[in-house]
């Protein structure tokens, strides 16, 4: 079974992270050029899955509309969820990145990128344990079914560095060392041999 793990398009908070502080992350919408990044990427997908693929998607907004954009173009026979599982690493209910008190800085040095747990938020170590969650009980759970050939997963960029670092057995140190996950971008796992492989298939490149 292949598993293909795609970032949302282009969204506010990505050109604008002050809109953070006064909406939730859950509600940030795809820019214009979100939203074409997602129909490239749609199209690109619906020629390299079979209907014997199955979708998944986070419940965030831009998250949904990436999803309904590459679901638009996949057979009908194809199922769509939503998981919260593979929601955005969450960084509080509203987080102003103008607003970092000196004690939250000494706070997050100390504690280290991994492990320091954002006020009203969650650790990447939190989003470590829920992509786990997702892998042993959804994932696992589809292939023992043997429906479907293809899970597609439209998440966030975290929880696409975090579940590659499950599945991978990368240290926590290296986490400094993560390369860039682009918006709509497609990332391929398969097994082979008992070992997992990843590869970046896909980077839409639209003009904005």
């Amino acid at each position: 079974m292949n598993i293909y793990l795609i970032r949302h398009g282009e969204a506010e908070h990505n050109v604008d992270k002050t809109v953070m502080s006064h909406t939730h992350d859950s509600q940030h919408s795809l820019t214009e050029l979100g939203h074409k990044q997602a129909q490239v990427t749609a199209e690109f997908f619906k020629n390299i899955v079979s209907a014997k693929t199955v979708l998944y998607s986070s419940p965030y907004l831009r998250t949904m509309q990436t999803a309904k954009a590459i679901y638009s173009l996949l057979p009908e026979t194809v199922p769509f969820y939503e998981n919260p599982l593979i929601r955005e690493w969450e960084l509080g209910n509203l987080y102003d990145f103008a607003d970092r008190p000196p004690e939250k800085k000494k706070e997050f040095k100390a504690a280290g990128q991994f492990y320091f747990r954002f006020q009203n938020g969650e650790s990447l170590a939190d989003v470590y344990l829920r992509a786990t969650m997702f892998m042993h009980t959804i994932v696992e759970r589809v292939r023992k079914q043997q429906r479907y050939e293809n899970i597609v997963i439209v998440t966030h960029a975290a929880f696409i560095h975090m579940l590659l670092t499950f599945l991978m057995n990368w240290p926590i140190e290296d986490l400094k060392n993560f390369k860039p996950v682009e918006n709509a971008s497609v990332i391929k796992i398969n097994e082979v041999d008992g070992d997992y492989q990843f590869e970046k298939i896909f980077v839409p490149v639209v003009e904005n």
